[in-house]
């Protein structure tokens, strides 16, 4: 291979590590200190304390989970019921377009979206219109991104498309989802191409 060839791979192996750190999913736990910090901006933002929040609201599910964060990855499952009619088609429109920005920056992103197609066991799912699974860095990004001045605007959408939701966190035992696989096989791909063409050149 001629020195041309050497340049294009060893920028695609500096751009795959770079997206490899950035994408992260093995980070350092919240402190107590970094997490009240955050709790408190969350209170202030949205105008109510974690002690007058109700049961299963956002800010004291999280204020639970700060104790016991590890620093790594989570997928938070989503059920949602969600309104009928144009503007509430609309609305989810909106949310999507305000929110993928801010979850996309912190290498969040959808892992699956599906529309309920019938009941297997429980009564449970006849309220659940639409489940989606997305993936969070970590749990600091995840409070991070409720504290992005951006937010209320993108829950106002959230809260004017859907009759309910509840979302719940897990992190997999077994997963086939594998992003880094993925684009490191790009990556491979497109370092052969390169050859290819650059040998030809």
């Amino acid at each position: 291979m001629g020195p041309a060839a050497w340049i294009w791979l060893s920028l695609l192996a500096v751009s795959y590590a770079a997206f490899w750190v950035w994408y992260g999913g093995r980070g350092r736990p919240l402190t107590k200190q970094e997490g009240d910090r955050l709790l408190a901006r969350m209170e202030q933002m949205h105008g109510v304390s974690r002690d007058d929040a109700p049961p299963g609201s956002l800010t004291r599910n999280l204020a639970d989970m700060i104790p016991h964060d590890d620093g790594g990855e989570f997928y938070a499952v989503n059920l949602e019921r969600r309104k009928g009619g144009a503007e509430a088609l609309a609305a989810e429109k909106a949310y999507t377009r305000d929110l993928l920005p801010i979850l996309l920056s912190r290498a969040g992103h959808p892992v699956f979206v599906s529309e309920r197609a019938g009941l297997m066991l429980g009564e449970y799912g006849r309220s659940i219109d639409r489940v989606a699974i997305v993936r969070y860095r970590s749990l600091r990004d995840l409070l991070a991104m409720v504290t992005d001045p951006r937010m209320p605007a993108a829950g106002a959408h959230k809260f004017a498309a859907l009759e309910h939701t509840e979302v719940f966190i897990t992190r997999p035992t077994i997963s086939f989802v594998q992003v880094r696989l993925l684009i490191g096989l790009m990556a491979v791909l497109l370092g052969l191409a390169g050859v290819v063409v650059l040998a030809r050149g």
